[in-house]
């Protein structure tokens, strides 16, 4: 079975569609309407960050500092390219 939410009017698959299902594949849609409550909603939030936090803190501190420093290197460069511009020197 394939759950899919409603997003802006259109039926949105939550997981990939199989492999086999090519344009224009025809399917039928059999609705099960789920509404959460503003306290379920609360619930599965605070679920899915638990568990955001739980694969986050597995993470190598090593990497954040590589992360932090390829953004300070990409804002340093976009910088220089714009006060290039600027100038009028990028050519």
């Amino acid at each position: 079975m394939i759950k899919a939410v409603v997003r802006n009017g259109m039926i949105v698959p939550c997981d990939p569609l199989p492999d086999d299902w090519q344009e224009g594949t025809e399917v039928e849609v059999d609705i099960e309407i789920r509404r959460l409550s503003a306290e379920n909603d609360i619930q599965g939030t605070d679920a899915w960050m638990d568990n955001v936090e739980s694969v986050a803190s597995q993470g190598d501190p090593a990497d954040d500092l590589r992360l932090e420093a390829a953004i300070q290197a990409i804002r340093q460069r976009e910088k220089e390219l714009a006060r290039k511009r600027l100038v009028g020197l990028d050519g």
